[in-house]
């Protein structure tokens, strides 16, 4: 019973920890670094503003943009219609075959390849960001991945604290970034 009890301690000793040292790892509000000419950008679907942040970088940068986890057969202009955005020119990539983080992250190793980039620029959820990088680093060895969070205007990064959806937001995520680092099968292509 007493080792049951310890057991217990140390288990929620440690969970406490790594959420602090997760809440550390979510990003800060600040200007995104710059984008050069030859970077590749790439945004899963699946939160808000994403696709609208990415299509701004590639406006900035004349690089090119990846748009990944897109729903079978969605053609780039209902992609665009939620941005409100017109269809650029040119440089923009859709992929319909990823359905999770991982696949994402396999998508872009195939597309930096394909393409021959060597840096690329993630956009995605500022809550989604310690396990994005986490998983494309891992499939993008001897790439340069920087972050660009989203933010929803109502979660800045001091505010979050205080919205009952956003720490359920960050919870989540603690376990997913936990099961990805403990069990990297967990996060494989095809498992959501």
């Amino acid at each position: 019973m007493v080792w049951g009890r310890r057991l217990l301690v140390v288990i929620a000793a440690a969970w406490l920890i790594g959420f602090v040292l997760f809440l550390r790892m979510l990003p800060e509000i600040e200007a995104p670094p710059p984008i050069a000419g030859g970077d590749g950008i790439v945004v899963p679907t699946g939160g808000y503003a994403r696709v609208a942040t990415g299509l701004a970088l590639l406006t900035q940068s004349g690089g090119r943009l990846l748009i990944t986890g897109v729903y079978p057969n969605t053609p780039l202009s209902a992609v665009l219609a939620e941005t409100g955005q017109a269809a650029p020119e040119c440089c923009v990539d859709l992929d319909y075959d990823a359905g999770n983080t991982a696949g994402n992250a396999a998508a872009a190793a195939r597309w930096v390849s394909q393409h021959k980039l060597r840096q690329v620029h993630l956009v995605t959820s500022w809550y989604h960001m310690p396990r994005s990088m986490l998983l494309f680093r891992k499939a993008l060895p001897g790439i340069t991945v920087v972050p660009h969070p989203v933010f929803p205007p109502q979660w800045s990064e001091r505010s979050w604290w205080l919205d009952l959806r956003a720490w359920r937001l960050v919870v989540v995520e603690f376990g997913k970034y936990v099961l990805a680092l403990a069990l990297p099968e967990f996060d494989r292509e095809g498992r959501k």
